[in-house]
């Protein structure tokens, strides 16, 4: 008992009791587990049973499942063999940590097939599971205990026996900082690694991580070129699957996005179309939208025509439309869904389900494995089999088997429902409030909104309290309060303890039950205000989370984050007059967590978004101030006060007798409020994410000003320093957008941009100018502006070129300005200074002063001085080992606390040219440069040079010429031992970047 496996194949070895009692945080699964136990038939069989009735799997039903002939074996789910597969390849791969992940729908089997997975290679890898209790707090002792975990040791066991670690981490939270956990994780994980000095040829670490999806809403499919026709088969099945998953929500529109490299992507989605052309009404338009459409932030004419012709269509056909976009870019889909969603009414099924077939420059393998609340027909057999075999052995038990009964059916409503006995639904309608009732409507609360949570038995008997039964018939127990409902709970433990927790047998039993209370005139607010009231004002700690999931937490939609939470919406959609209900149960959180800032955020925001009295906006605003007292220091809990007040800004100015003093006064608090935010996000702490909500609220609510004629009196009130302030907030915003984005895959919002845009459009546009002309003159006078030109009218930059053509030798903004804008020609094959007269420009002023000086300064350094294949080092040129130290100075200086958490975009790439050809702009070769991010280590990049490097101690060095010139890492789970090394290299404001790191062969 308690062996894992060996650091040699097909060996295991023994834990020592003290290290395996310091793996706190770890559930680990060992590799001859329960091999040497008596195994307890009857209490397997009891397993079982739980089990199929919807109770969290054990660690025993696996080994039974398999071991035990009386047992109905475990069915394995579509993604079983996909998972299996890609754990294969993740552990071959050389990276320090490497990830298999797992999206699934809650009640889907997802948590169950990640455990399957732990039990698979238990003889293979070291197989764990973290326990979430309080995750957030122990991820450092976490990694410490995967380290000691894949060493085999810790301080008091010194002797080392290395195996890769296989983690399950299956958590639906953020972090504090709305950092994903991996993320976190993997950081820290990386930090003990390089801390303990370890160097490895396989992963230390493979996290498998399992991430809650709701894919109801969206999904995206790769679609790779070159597929063999069963491949096509298995991919359509999958879009027919998920055609019907969507088919069966409530949304208003729901989307599918197929990203494909050739054509491929549209001729499925046409096939997909014409097979149910009789179930949908099915509409294709090909290259819908004018890619000119978002960066011109025209939200109009255009769309508005789209989205009116097909709201036409589904109401002639009174059923869902299924609409293929066949485009090569969708930037402005964005536009179409906002309209769509906005005008459709909420029904019992879509009024439009999206495929987006994309075509992209470069798709990759697809790397993560999906399970969903829709079986594909291969499944289906296997559950028809399997039912077979259930009923055979547990016979009329087996009808009360409800979570594989409603998997086996295929996940249907009307099952669930069907689950509902009459004399349990007699019961809700003759004893509503009965305590029985009440906890069931509890559980069917917490289940439907939060899935996977419990209510604790012995809160529950607190609950209870004196008996509502005869004197004589004793205290009734829990079991005798909640009979009426037993067949829809199962009661379960974390541990090998008695079952001390109680749930619904599955999320859509959870949501049935829910609806049953709801026609039984129990609303969703009733269950929820009493849920409150009855079991968490005496058990604040125990259903904190809960309460915050269900009335706070605001899940992403279509084009952003909803409104509000999902239940406060539901509760909003059950009735028109139903912002009452909300108010009181908002009211009644904050009361209860009197110190927690977001509920009433909430509230506030619930006021002035939904609420019709004419005071919303003195309660708003007092709720925003509530929130904001009990906690002064987050600027995201500040932003409600500011949006609040721009929001009754907006609403005041339609007042047909608004009193222009008034309107002032309102747009002075706003920026009051906004400032205020902006200078609280300065001196939050520098390791979390900057929130620009202030700097950017500040602009919105000048805009708003400049459409109702308020520019002048605002002038006159901030005495010419609100120029100023909207022209230092255009700065920061073309320098942040320009520089960095949320993550390599993801782009801000393209309301961003134009709103800040429009507003230094409102305040600095001269005479007879355009809006476009007073643009351009701006970013000719700075080095992210200049950068635009790459992507738009390098007509522009030639026609300004007398701005920026005679620079002073000793303006180091201007020299950088001269340099980039000729580098920004040369990508143009447009005429340009030599690059050695550049160099020698900026070798004087290196040589005046090499410190202290602007990222900006450094990277054009970089750019020019960086040597191509043929170009060697120049004994007089800079020494670039210094330039990127003090270029990583000078970045922590000026942009990492804004930038921190953010991709940093790579400016340029260094390609095969010579001269200034050897820059290559990302925008320029975006077909081989999407390579960068989607394909493998081993692919190539045709127009770019691959450098030679050095690992020493998990640092990596570009080698040229006698300098070891240290760089950044795309990915930093990319090193994991020293070597030579080769890779691609981009420049961010930060540095230099390393992509694609391959160890040379005669490296080890």
């Amino acid at each position: 008992m308690y062996t894992v496996p060996s650091s040699r194949d097909n060996e295991t070895i023994s834990v020592p009791t003290s290290l395996r009692d310091s793996l706190s945080c770890l559930d680990v699964v060992w590799a001859d587990m329960f091999e040497t136990e008596d195994i307890n038939h009857d209490r397997v069989r009891q397993q079982q049973i739980d089990f199929l009735r919807g109770a969290p799997p054990r660690w025993q039903n696996f080994y039974t499942s398999v071991n035990q002939p009386t047992v109905v074996p475990l069915v394995k789910r579509d993604g079983f063999n996909d998972l299996i597969q890609l754990v294969e390849i993740r552990k071959r791969k050389g990276a320090l940590i490497t990830d298999a992940p797992l999206r699934y729908q809650s009640g889907s089997g997802g948590s169950t097939l990640a455990m399957q997975m732990l039990w698979h290679f238990r003889k293979d890898l070291r197989c764990a599971r973290a326990i979430d209790s309080d995750l957030n707090t122990k991820l450092s002792d976490l990694s410490k205990q995967v380290l000691d975990l894949f060493l085999l040791s810790n301080e008091e066991h010194a002797n080392q026996d290395r195996r890769t670690v296989l983690l399950l981490l299956d958590t639906r939270e953020k972090t504090d900082n709305y950092v994903p956990i991996k993320n976190v994780l993997c950081n820290k994980l990386i930090e003990e690694i390089h801390k303990r000095g370890i160097n490895t040829d396989t992963p230390v670490v493979i996290i498998l991580n399992c991430i809650p999806t709701d894919f109801t809403l969206t999904d995206t499919m790769i679609i790779p070129p070159n597929l063999s026709e069963e491949t096509t088969k298995q991919l359509k099945e999958k879009v027919l699957q998920q055609i019907r998953l969507q088919g069966k929500s409530q949304r208003k529109v729901t989307t599918i996005n197929l990203h494909h490299k050739d054509s491929s992507g549209s001729t499925l989605a046409l096939e997909v179309l014409s097979d149910l052309s009789k179930e949908f009404t099915c509409e294709t338009l090909r290259e819908p939208f004018n890619t000119d459409i978002a960066e011109n932030k025209v939200f109009t004419f255009e769309i508005q025509n789209m989205a009116n012709g097909l709201l036409r269509i589904h109401k002639t056909h009174q059923k869902t439309v299924l609409l293929l976009l066949d485009n090569k870019d969708d930037k402005s889909l964005h536009y179409l869904l906002k309209t769509l969603e906005f005008k459709l009414t909420h029904a019992d099924h879509p009024g439009f389900i999206i495929i987006n077939a994309v075509c992209k420059s470069a798709v990759r393998v697809p790397d993560v494995v999906k399970l969903k609340l829709e079986l594909l027909p291969d499944e289906k057999k296997r559950f028809d089999q399997k039912s077979l075999e259930v009923k055979k052995e547990y016979k009329k038990m087996s009808q009360k088997l409800h979570s594989f009964n409603i998997m086996q059916r295929g996940f249907q409503r009307e099952d669930a429902e069907k689950m509902i006995r009459e004399e349990m639904a007699n019961h809700i309608k003759k004893d509503p409030k009965s305590k029985g009732t009440r906890l069931f409507s509890f559980l069917a609360l917490i289940n439907s909104y939060v899935p996977g949570s419990h209510l604790s038995k012995l809160l529950c008997k607190r609950f209870i309290g004196k008996s509502e039964w005869p004197i004589d018939d004793g205290k009734p127990s829990l079991e005798m309060i909640l009979k009426p409902f037993e067949n829809l709970i199962v009661s379960f433990s974390d541990g090998e303890q008695k079952a001390d927790c109680i749930r619904l047998a599955h999320p859509m039993i959870a949501d049935a039950c829910l609806k049953l209370f709801t026609e039984h005139n129990v609303k969703r607010s009733d269950v929820a205000l009493d849920f409150l009231d009855s079991m968490v004002r005496s058990n604040k700690i125990s259903y904190e989370q809960i309460c915050k999931s269900m009335l706070v937490t605001r899940l992403e939609g279509l084009t952003g984050k909803e409104m509000f939470s999902k239940l406060i919406l539901d509760i909003l959609d059950e009735g028109e007059n139903n912002t009452k209900q909300c108010i009181d149960l908002l009211e009644s959180a904050s009361s209860l967590f009197s110190t927690n800032p977001f509920y009433p955020q909430a509230l506030a925001r619930l006021y002035y978004i939904k609420v019709k009295e004419e005071n919303k906006f003195e309660m708003a605003e007092k709720s925003a101030k509530e929130a904001i007292d009990r906690d002064q220091e987050k600027s995201h809990i500040k932003d409600t006060l500011g949006q609040v007040r721009k929001s009754h800004l907006q609403r005041y100015f339609k007042n047909p007798n608004r009193d222009i003093k008034v309107c002032l006064d309102i747009a002075k608090s706003a920026i009051d409020a906004f400032h205020d935010e902006a200078k609280t996000a300065e001196f939050e702490s520098a390791d979390t994410r900057f929130s620009n909500r202030g700097l950017f609220g500040f602009l919105q609510v000048c805009n708003v000003s400049c459409v109702m004629n308020l520019k002048e009196a605002l002038e006159q009130e901030y005495k010419g320093d609100l120029r100023g302030d909207i022209e230092s907030r255009y700065d920061f915003f073309e320098r942040y957008l320009v520089y960095s984005r949320p993550t390599p895959k993801q782009e801000e919002p393209a309301y961003f941009s134009e709103d800040v845009e429009e507003c230094y459009i409102h305040f600095f546009k001269q005479g007879e100018q355009t809006g476009k002309m007073t643009l351009n003159e701006k970013k000719m006078k700075s080095f992210a502006g200049l950068l635009h030109f790459l992507q738009s009218d390098i007509n522009v930059l030639e026609k300004n070129w007398n701005a920026i053509a005679n620079p002073q030798s000793d303006n180091e903004t201007q020299m950088v300005h001269y340099t980039l804008a000729n580098i920004i020609l040369s990508q143009f094959d447009k005429p340009c200074e030599n690059l050695q007269d550049l160099q020698a420009r900026l070798q004087e002023l290196w040589k005046t002063e090499e410190n202290h000086r602007s990222p900006e300064f450094y990277l054009s350094i970089l750019l020019l001085f960086w040597p191509d294949e043929a170009q060697t080092v120049n004994q007089d040129s800079p020494n670039l080992e210094n330039c990127v130290q003090y270029m990583s100075q000078s970045y922590e200086r000026t942009y990492q606390k804004y930038l921190y958490g953010r991709y940093l975009v790579p400016l340029f790439f260094l390609g095969k040219g010579s001269g200034l050809q050897k820059l290559v702009h990302k925008k320029l070769f975006k077909t081989d440069l999407e390579l960068l991010t989607n394909g493998d280590e081993n692919v190539e990049v045709s127009c770019l040079q691959r450098i030679n490097g050095e690992v020493k101690k998990h640092q990596v060095f570009a080698v040229r010429d006698g300098q070891q010139i240290q760089v950044s890492l795309y990915k930093r789970a990319s090193v994991y031992r020293d070597g030579e090394v080769s890779f691609y290299i981009g420049f961010t404001i930060k540095g230099p970047v390393a992509y694609k790191i391959r160890y040379e062969e005669n490296s080890k």
